[in-house]
């Protein structure tokens, strides 16, 4: 890790310990966290065409020039009093190599969640710290952790497309083009000012999201066990039912598994990939609330007029390898085929698209670095919690094979 960014880690982490003198001594934040699962109340999903799954060869071609990839990576660094969200993020073109996240570009890669008391006490002028959401309302000890660190990725995505979107024929966010979580799509309960303004700045970033999106952005979603989109689909119900299954309530990955089953390996072919769609899904989103959530004043809306995703689910299989599910999202139904096609066309050896791979190892190799960073710095001056304690010496154990590892493969 760089001196700059060493030299970041410390001044903060010493204002952080000078602050903390001033909490009492049992002052715990909550560390919980909790996996972000998207939304399906308010949906809509259709399938275009009849159902019937296409079974192709593993030998997709590529066929644009300039593609471009993206991911984000956070990590917790979490002290008794103080929660540090550490982010990591890279870019790969295939014109420009790697962009990485703060390393060669700045960005802020450090979120402070903790009492107000301590936020008061931390220099504003530290522009690689977040201490207050799209909407400046401060990460308090109210503030969910995972809340802040779904905020940060959302944020930095924001700003790796505003650098590729424009120069690449194909950009491929490692994720959907835009998240749609429950904070959006569900009816919780916002009662506390904290998850009012968290829903409202995630709105914020998500509309941001929207208006940097262009035809030739395509998601790949590879984490399918918290999506339920299929069984509401009439044709897949209804083929299923047909078939004597109830498939009402599963998700997508099971709901998969049965297609293939059923039909992908009757083709007769050891290794394929099998495409269902395309479909259309839409999102009835609104979400308003008042213009500054601290004082409650008057009433702005923050997104609306979601625009319509379209989507192909894939399935991966070859022998000896685990199969693999995804679902390939983009704005424009035409361009999205031949994105898709394109973004198949490099696999690796576990069946992952190597242009989402590249990105998704190398920005968790950018956040492990800057959390090994940061807490042999924090270790000499905050309570790091027990947690996080093994996780440095998990992750200090995989940096240390990845090192040997690339050593050998030079030797």
């Amino acid at each position: 890790m760089n001196w700059k960014i060493k030299s970041e880690l410390q001044k903060m982490i010493i204002q952080l310990s000078e602050a903390k003198k001033y909490l009492p001594e049992d002052y715990v934040i909550s560390h919980e966290v909790t996996e972000e699962e998207e939304g399906e109340n308010k949906i809509e999903i259709e399938l275009l065409n009849d159902f019937k799954p296409v079974v192709e060869p593993l030998n997709f071609n590529q066929e644009f020039e300039s593609i471009a990839s993206l991911d984000s990576s956070t990590r917790y660094l979490r002290d008794i009093s103080v929660n540090l969200v550490i982010l990591g993020m890279s870019i790969y073109s295939n014109r420009k190599g790697f962009i990485d996240f703060p390393l060669v570009k700045e960005i802020p890669y450090i979120g402070v969640n903790t009492y107000r008391k301590i936020l008061d006490k931390i220099s504003a002028g530290m522009k690689f710290i977040k201490v207050k959401n799209e909407i400046n309302y401060p990460f308090d000890e109210n503030y969910k952790l995972d809340d802040v660190a779904d905020e940060m990725r959302t944020e930095a995505e924001n700003i790796g497309l505003s650098e590729v979107v424009n120069d690449h024929d194909l950009v491929i966010l490692d994720g959907p083009i835009y998240p749609t979580p429950l904070e959006l799509t569900e009816e919780l309960d916002l009662s506390s000012p904290s998850r009012l303004c968290h829903q409202l700045a995630y709105a914020s970033l998500v509309n941001k999201r929207i208006s940097l999106l262009r035809e030739n952005i395509i998601g790949i979603v590879k984490r399918l066990e918290n999506s339920g989109k299929l069984w509401k689909d009439n044709q897949i119900m209804e083929e299923f039912k047909k078939r004597g299954k109830n498939i009402r309530g599963l998700k997508d990955p099971t709901i998969l598994e049965f297609i293939d089953y059923e039909f992908c390996r009757k083709s007769g072919r050891h290794s394929y990939a099998c495409i269902i769609g395309p479909f259309k899904i839409d999102y009835n989103l609104h979400v308003e609330g008042p213009k500054n959530c601290c004082k409650g004043d008057g009433n702005s809306t923050y997104l609306s007029n979601v625009p319509s995703k379209y989507a192909y689910y894939v399935i991966l299989r070859k022998p000896y390898v685990p199969t693999t599910y995804f679902r390939i999202e983009g704005l424009d139904e035409s361009f999205l085929e031949k994105g898709m096609r394109n973004a198949l066309s490099r696999l690796s050896d576990r069946l992952i698209p190597t242009f989402i791979e590249l990105v998704d190892n190398r920005a968790k190799r950018i956040s492990a670095g800057l959390f090994i960073t940061a807490y042999e710095i924090a270790s000499s001056y905050l309570s790091i919690i027990h947690d996080d304690k093994l996780a440095y010496d998990t992750t200090v154990s995989e940096f240390l094979s990845l090192s040997q590892q690339n050593l050998t493969n030079l030797l």
